[in-house]
């Protein structure tokens, strides 16, 4: 498979335009149309795993963290020259894939074993439109499959959503038009639907595609514009409740045996470790802008990197697991996808991986 088709597929999973404005995610390294064989999924691109990479035959690294953050004015870095000199392309996926309707937090609730109630933030890097396109009767089954089928329509955790309402269209063909109604010089007027349907900035322009090819007019009376709320299907972070009811330290317990970090930390917020807790918020990586959306809605915040006086300041008890092991268990979900579409990938191992926080005791 070519590198540009599989960046087609992450679009349908974790669409490049959701990161956040100040993010940089996509192919960093590499080019488009060369073929990708194998594929090594890590959380960040470190020396270590670039020369796994290497000893394992992979040709293209698939991040969460991105390999490149700021502007670059020339390539000096050992890092960078490494990868291309052995041919390797470097993707990542970051906050496009904290916000997707299956990212990291999810993946973070699944190994926890949670249920999954509600997003944490609505927070997101992509817009959402609302798209009307006006069509002739006997056209509309035709105009809703076709955009359903290239994205139009899907809100949260439902698709094919729309609304259609009769109309009544009128138009006059001027000289060198085609009409698929009507006489040249004459006002007709006709029967139609008008539907409406929301759509992600990323799918935007396939479903414009997708309805231009099936419409009948010569020029489609189509027209769309954003929105300021966003898809309830994207967000940072989640509000979770566990399978049955436990308390704080049963559950910092449990947390740290499911994701197998060796230590955790535990803010109690001034409470009683013996507490019982029922709606958790989870967010994969770094919390610490979502602790004042945690605190509205649950009862304690799952999460990593937590600083020093935010952990002071929030009202209730954190469960720092720590950025790595919460960010981990979404390769497995990344590891899926690729195989879903036939690419060989293999995971690098967690003991291969650089944890900048491992301490080395002397």
């Amino acid at each position: 498979m070519l590198i540009c088709n599989l960046m087609e597929h992450i679009e349908t999973f974790a669409p490049l335009s959701l990161a956040l404005d100040w993010d940089n995610v996509g192919l960093m390294v590499g080019d488009p149309k060369r073929e990708v064989k194998k594929t090594l999924i890590a959380l960040d691109i470190t020396q270590r795993a670039v020369e796994y990479a290497i000893e394992t035959g992979a040709d293209l690294i698939l991040s969460h963290h991105p390999l490149i953050f700021q502007a670059l004015k020339k390539i000096t870095d050992p890092l960078l020259l490494k990868l291309i000199e052995r041919q390797i392309a470097a993707v990542c996926l970051h906050t496009n894939l904290d916000v997707a309707p299956y990212g990291v937090s999810h993946a973070l609730a699944e190994k926890l074993d949670f249920e999954i109630l509600d997003h944490l933030s609505m927070e997101s890097g992509g817009k959402w439109f609302h798209l009307c396109v006006s069509v002739s009767s006997e056209h509309g089954k035709a105009i809703l499959k076709a955009a359903s089928t290239a994205g139009a329509g899907r809100i949260g955790a439902y698709d094919s959503c729309s609304t259609k309402m009769s109309v009544q269209g009128s138009f006059r063909p001027l000289k060198g038009s085609n009409p698929y109604l009507g006489k040249a010089g004459e006002l007709s007027r006709t029967r139609e639907v008008l539907i409406e349907f929301m759509v992600d900035e990323g799918a935007l322009q396939s479903v414009l595609a997708a309805i231009k090819q099936v419409h009948p007019f010569e020029t489609p009376l189509l027209y769309y514009f954003p929105v300021t709320n966003s898809n309830p299907a994207q967000g940072l972070g989640l509000l979770c409740k566990a399978k049955a009811p436990m308390t704080l330290a049963q559950l910092a317990r449990h947390t740290k045996q499911r994701l197998g970090c060796p230590d955790l930390n535990i803010w109690n917020a001034g409470k009683s470790l013996e507490m019982t807790v029922d709606r958790i918020a989870i967010c994969g990586g770094a919390g610490n802008s979502l602790i004042k959306d945690a605190a509205r809605k649950a009862e304690v915040l799952i999460s990593g990197d937590i600083s020093y006086h935010n952990l002071l300041d929030s009202p209730i008890p954190i469960i720092d697991a720590g950025h790595f092991y919460t960010e981990f268990p979404v390769l497995e979900y990344l590891a899926g996808q690729l195989s879903h579409i036939g690419i060989a990938c293999e995971i690098l191992p967690i003991e291969k991986h650089d944890l900048p926080l491992k301490q080395t005791r002397i």
